[in-house]
């Protein structure tokens, strides 16, 4: 069974509006979560810095690219790994990255549904729309 992951053409869908909005968020946390690892873990503070502020950016740069078909859904839910990952240095990052994680991917697949879902009722009307006749002719 493979997943259909690709955006509606609908400018502003509820999947790329979800998963647009988790992702920034994300690169937030994930840029305290450096901030707290600097503290934390002194000995590691390059390690820390370079692997938050690349995912960061990553996350940041994949919710502008959530327009260009399904595979930046794809890359997205393969960015939950360097952020639950986190935890190694930070271990609140375990929990609050596989939320992330959660909401990320539900946000994908629902909104996905719920786009899919919009783009068959605008078909309807549409269609309804161009079946009937104008106002004051005959048929």
């Amino acid at each position: 069974m493979s997943m259909d992951l690709t955006p509606s053409p609908r400018p502003h869908g509820a999947q790329r509006m979800f998963s647009a909005t988790t992702l920034v968020v994300e690169a937030f946390v994930v840029f305290f979560a450096v901030l707290v690892a600097h503290q934390l873990v002194p000995g590691d503070r390059v390690v820390s810095w370079v692997w938050g502020i690349a995912t960061a950016l990553a996350l940041v740069l994949c919710s502008g690219l959530l327009k260009r078909g399904a595979w930046p859904y794809w890359f997205g839910m393969a960015l939950q790994i360097p952020v639950i990952l986190l935890g190694i240095q930070v271990s609140a990052m375990w929990v609050v990255g596989i939320a992330l994680a959660a909401l990320f991917v539900y946000g994908a697949v629902k909104g996905h549904q719920l786009d899919r879902e919009k783009d068959a009722v605008d078909a309807r009307v549409w269609a309804q729309r161009s079946g009937e006749t104008a106002p004051g002719t005959d048929g």
